[in-house]
């Protein structure tokens, strides 16, 4: 089977390479790359990692954030020995000792003289590893302050036994929450502003916390089996609401689509579902390829399916496109010969896709859509405020914007927020909090970036590439859409980020460790450059 797959991927290959559109493509690309090595910019995402950390090494913020979040004592500590007869069972069990396993939280060895104590203190010591795989799944099914409040919990508990990693992405991080929570003080309406900044604060405390907690390669699985098993349960619910018919069409102009519903699933509104899937769906696809053994494969691709038709279901355009963006990113990163056979692809999607989506899709240019023009309106307005207040910003949350919009919209257009993640990070917090925002994805892409020139492993390679696509995508959609407006979708967002660069990291550090299993045992079936 390897042998034919080889063979027929060469011919192929030939055919591509002597074809003139194919060359010219390439050309393009290679010159595109040339250009590149030489921009500081591009050397900031793939610059040399040795460098780096001596830089942070002399950085006073680096010191501030390794005392701020490495600087309490570390009490809670795994304990080596566990009464007997306790340690027996739990060993014996295939569930708790799986989970444990997974969680990086390993059952002690028995002992003879381990009390009740070691119980109690093991418990504490895995409270954090435990209590984020809970929060990594119920995510999109639990109501936000719940998640707050476990996270709040699993957050203490990690201070006072994980060391956390201090690199570039901890510290734009606890500048961008330093940030939040100043200007949620000088808000123009503080006293909803600083409830809001409090909650997003420990929300994007979760990628610090994924790090600190997965520090090996089968916890970093278990999370993303974790995190693909709560989006299977949004999919399921989704699907469930399209088959009784509770979809609601209160999203579409119902001069354009009257008749048409679109499903929400466990997020009350279906663009929000439709942005959470953009995550979801790479992930769950690249675990097609990065799983070995059948079962799971089957199930990552039960997973991708169910996705794929409940993004179908949303009917939200902008998640169409960002998707078909993320499939395009992840084909450049992973072979970028196979474009050509991408492009037509794109092109016949209109005539297999099913006669509501592509009229969805149609719309967009249509400006007598009510919600294209609507979105039209409120970016002007938005635009507005910005030219009075892009110092220091307006304060986070709906009713600081509301105080103000008002006074600057465009035919008495009402909204809860711009319509535009970048544009609501600059009116909410000022130039500074969008440079910082930014800063904080830049960390995350030269990590991943880093990790992707270096790998030669073709499934963590996938994983990667699916994951970075997947954030492309996210932000894609946030040109159209605030996509943080809900909360537990922001939530999800610095899960992910978290869960790809701890990926990064204990994989680069299993290129030493070639005894370490996996959960999912992605062992390729393709080196790099031979599919044979």
């Amino acid at each position: 089977m390897s042998a034919k797959l080889g063979s027929i991927w060469a011919g192929v290959s030939n055919w591509m390479d002597g074809s003139l559109f194919f060359r010219a493509l390439v050309w393009v690309f290679d010159f595109v790359k040339r250009l590149c090595g030489g921009s500081f910019i591009a050397g900031f995402f793939v610059g040399d990692d040795a460098h780096q950390e001596q830089k942070l090494k002399g950085s006073i913020f680096a010191k501030a954030a390794d005392k701020l979040l490495n600087g309490l004592p570390k009490p809670f500590v795994s304990p080596e020995e566990w009464p007997r007869w306790l340690s027996n069972l739990c060993r014996g069990s295939f569930a708790i000792n799986t989970v444990a396993d997974g969680a990086d939280v390993p059952i002690p060895q028995p002992g003879a003289n381990a009390g009740f104590n070691s119980l109690l203190q093991w418990a504490l010591f895995a409270l954090p590893s435990l209590g984020l795989l809970m929060v990594v799944f119920a995510a999109p099914l639990l109501p936000t302050m719940a998640l707050a409040g476990a996270l709040v919990i699993v957050l203490v508990f990690a201070l006072l036994s994980r060391r956390f990693v201090v690199d570039n992405q901890a510290v734009f991080l606890l500048v961008f929450i330093g940030l939040n929570i100043f200007i949620g003080f000088i808000s123009l309406t503080p006293g909803s502003s600083i409830r809001v900044a409090a909650l997003i604060s420990v929300f994007m405390s979760s990628l610090l916390l994924v790090v600190a907690c997965c520090k090996t390669r089968r916890s970093v699985d278990f999370m993303f089996f974790a995190f693909l098993m709560g989006a299977a349960c949004t999919g399921v619910w989704g699907f469930y609401q399209w088959v009784a018919g509770y979809g609601s069409g209160i999203w579409l102009d119902q001069e354009l689509f009257a008749g048409q519903s679109r499903v929400s699933s466990t997020f009350g509104n279906p663009n929000v579902f439709g942005t959470y899937l953009l995550l979801a769906i790479p992930l769950a696809g690249a675990c097609v390829i990065y799983a070995k053994k059948p079962f799971y494969k089957l199930c990552a691709m039960g997973i991708t399916g169910l996705l794929v038709v409940n993004l179908l279901l949303t009917l939200s355009r902008g998640c169409y496109l960002s998707l078909a963006l993320a499939a395009g990113v992840f084909v450049l990163i992973i072979e970028k010969r196979l474009i050509v056979a991408f492009i037509p692809a794109l092109l016949a999607l209109p005539f297999v896709l099913p006669a509501t989506v592509v009229a969805r899709l149609v719309s967009i240019v249509n400006l007598q859509d009510t919600s294209t023009e609507f979105r039209l309106f409120i970016w002007q307005g938005s635009l507005r405020i910005l030219g009075d207040f892009w110092m220091i910003g307006l304060g986070q949350g709906i009713e600081a914007y509301n105080v103000v919009y008002p006074y600057y919209a465009f035919a008495a257009i009402v909204s809860p927020h711009t319509h535009n993640l970048f544009m609501q990070v600059f009116v909410e917090l000022g130039i500074v909090g969008l440079v910082v925002f930014i800063g904080v994805l830049a960390c995350f892409f030269r990590v991943m970036a880093n990790f992707l020139r270096r790998s030669t492993n073709f499934g963590d390679k996938v994983i990667a590439a699916a994951m970075v696509a997947a954030v492309i995508g996210f932000l894609f959609q946030g040109i159209f859409d605030y996509v943080f407006y809900n909360y537990r979708v922001q939530l999800v967002f610095y899960i992910f980020l978290g869960l790809g660069i701890a990926f990064a990291i204990s994989r680069g550090q299993a290129r030493d460790n070639a005894d370490e299993t996996n959960l999912l045992d992605p062992r390729p079936n393709f080196t790099e450059g031979d599919v044979s």
